[in-house]
């Protein structure tokens, strides 16, 4: 791998941290302070699914270098955010509100949408998918 490969590891491996560190953080407040509670939380949870995405599919373009996978992950990325997110909030403000913690219900469609482990999923199998096909 390359110093450019290299260096684009760091930075989504950074980016990720980052967000994690500060998941707490009001992206909606950044925009205007008026916002609903329920708007508020769909401003700052889409926000951060997509940051966390984008730093998914930059490690994956640093570790595979391969626009194909590429594209197979904005695809993933785009029907996680016109699908799941959409069904997410639809469950999470209905029947939980905004809080901060989400029912057992809903926890793990929780951890699907907030951190990005179906893009994380599409690395080991890349990485399975091109062990193969070198074989």
């Amino acid at each position: 791998m390359n110093k450019k490969r290299t260096l684009y590891v760091v930075i989504a491996v950074i980016t990720l941290m980052l967000l994690y560190l500060f998941q707490r953080f009001n992206y909606a407040s950044c925009i205007s302070e008026s916002f609903l509670p329920n708007t508020q939380f769909i401003i700052n949870r889409t926000i951060r699914f997509f940051l966390n995405d984008l730093a998914v599919i930059l490690l994956i373009y640093a570790l595979f270098n391969n626009r194909g996978l590429l594209k197979i992950a904005f695809a993933v990325q785009l029907l996680e955010m016109l699908i799941i997110l959409p069904l997410y909030f639809y469950f999470k403000l209905s029947l939980e509100g905004s809080s901060e913690i989400s029912s057992p219900l809903l926890s793990f469609i929780h951890r699907i949408v907030v951190n990005p482990i179906i893009m994380g999923l599409l690395i080991p199998a890349f990485w399975f998918q091109q062990k193969q096909i070198t074989r």
